[in-house]
This record gives C-alpha cells, sequence and structure tokens, in this order.
C-alpha cells in the first residue's frame, strides 16, 4: 500500500474530548478530524473541501504517539451571551508538553495525493494541530511505495474501535504507561444542504478512539500493516 509519512512535534498541544464542555479534556493523539484539518489548512483548501474529504473518505490516517513529556493544565476566559455579551466565563483545559507523533497517510486520489504531499513539504500555511495557536513542527515527509501487511496481529497505533476485541500488552514497566483508553470521536458530519449552503454541523458517524503509550495491542481479523524501517505497525481509519 502506497502512503506518506510525517512526523510532527509541538510544544503545548490539545485536542478535545467531545461532550466535555465545563472541562476540556484532551486525546492523547490528534483525531483524524484535527488531522485532516491541519492538511487542509496547510494546503490551503476550503471548509467545503474539508468535509468533503472526511465524508467520502478520501484520506485514511494512522497515528502513532511516540512521546508526551508530560501534562498541564490552563486557565481559558471566555465571552458569554450574558449582559449583552459581555459576559465571562472560565474552562480549564488539558494540555499535552512535548509531545511527538508519527503519522500516515493513505490518500485514494492521486492528485489530492501529490497536492497533500506538496504542502508537507513546503506548508502554505502555518501549520497548527489543535488550537490555531497551538503550532507544530513538520519533519521527515517520507512517500513509502509499498506499506506490507502486518502478520502479527499485534499494533502500537491508535485505532477506531468499531467493536472490535482487543486485549493489550505492556511494554515496558519501567516506562510511563496509559492504559488503552476510548473516547467517542466524530469521523463523519452534515455540515451542508442540498444547495451546498453551509448549515450547522450535524454529526453522521462516531467511534470510540482507543490510545494508549507503552502497549502493543492485539487485534485480530482486522487488516494491519508494518512500517519496517520505524518497526510501527498500525491500522489505517
Amino acid at each position: 500500500m502506497e502512503a506518506i509519512r510525517f512526523e510532527v512535534e509541538g510544544l503545548l498541544n490539545s485536542f478535545r474530548v467531545p461532550f466535555f464542555r465545563t472541562y476540556h479534556k484532551t486525546f492523547l493523539a490528534p483525531p483524524k478530524t484535527t488531522i485532516i484539518g491541519l492538511l487542509c489548512n496547510i494546503a490551503l483548501k476550503s471548509q467545503k473541501e474539508f468535509f468533503e474529504i472526511l465524508n467520502q473518505e478520501l484520506i485514511d490516517v494512522s497515528v502513532i504517539i511516540d512521546e508526551i513529556n508530560g501534562k498541564t493544565k490552563d486557565l481559558w476566559s471566555y465571552k458569554t451571551l450574558e449582559k449583552g455579551n459581555m459576559g465571562k466565563s472560565v474552562i480549564r483545559r488539558d494540555k499535552l508538553f512535548l509531545s511527538k507523533y508519527t503519522i500516515y497517510l493513505s490518500i485514494k486520489n492521486k492528485t489530492l495525493f501529490d497536492e497533500i504531499y506538496s504542502a508537507l513539504k513546503n506548508p502554505k500555511n502555518t501549520p497548527a494541530l489543535g488550537l490555531d495557536d497551538e503550532l507544530i513542527i513538520i519533519k521527515n515527509v517520507t512517500m513509502i511505495d509499498d506499506l506490507p501487511l502486518n502478520q502479527s496481529g499485534r499494533i502500537n497505533s491508535v485505532f477506531l474501535n468499531k467493536a472490535y476485541h482487543y486485549k493489550a500488552f505492556i511494554k515496558d514497566l519501567n516506562q510511563p504507561l496509559e492504559l488503552p483508553t476510548p473516547n467517542l470521536t466524530p469521523i463523519k458530519f452534515n455540515a451542508f444542504d442540498k444547495k451546498g449552503n453551509r448549515i450547522s454541523k450535524e454529526v453522521l458517524l462516531e467511534y470510540p478512539q482507543v490510545e494508549f503509550i507503552n502497549c502493543e495491542i492485539q487485534l485480530d481479523d482486522v487488516v494491519s500493516y508494518i512500517d519496517t524501517e520505524k518497526e510501527n505497525k498500525m491500522v489505517f481509519y
């Protein structure tokens, strides 16, 4: 399978788990919507193209959590509709400190493949992952001609749990550990009406995103691939 591999590093990043409103809990890894948002941003694609890529599944992703050096929190003040839009409230937000990821892309459209590869090499806009001010470095962009199938059934990538049965195996008891944790994440939306007018977002499809650190997951009867150079074993979604 042909794929694009690249690495990202951020100083402070957060990926809000939906449905947490008064407290912004973060995923450990960027969801698919966040990754597609990054790609559309650096390729200067429109909001409509963003939703088309998601809903038509033109890009599948796989994410490896390479490193998270800690977690912190901040307080975010924002305006409310109270008192003539002069009211204020404060939300506590999770932040990931010095996080690093390896991301793989499987792109089904050749023109889109070339556009995204070019944008990763030479971004047309400032790369951010999460909020607009959560800047990242994109590096080591590589085109992989053929990702072979993974025969072991064990993976170290984030995955969406589509009613899969899985087992976790700890790699090193002396290293920081995060056991597999699922959090529901949307992956498809209805955001435009039949005339192409923007409407309020409606979630069409969602699955739990399962993420972990210092583990391998036994995931049988699911197609997975292996990057022998990096020793990464992954599923795409």
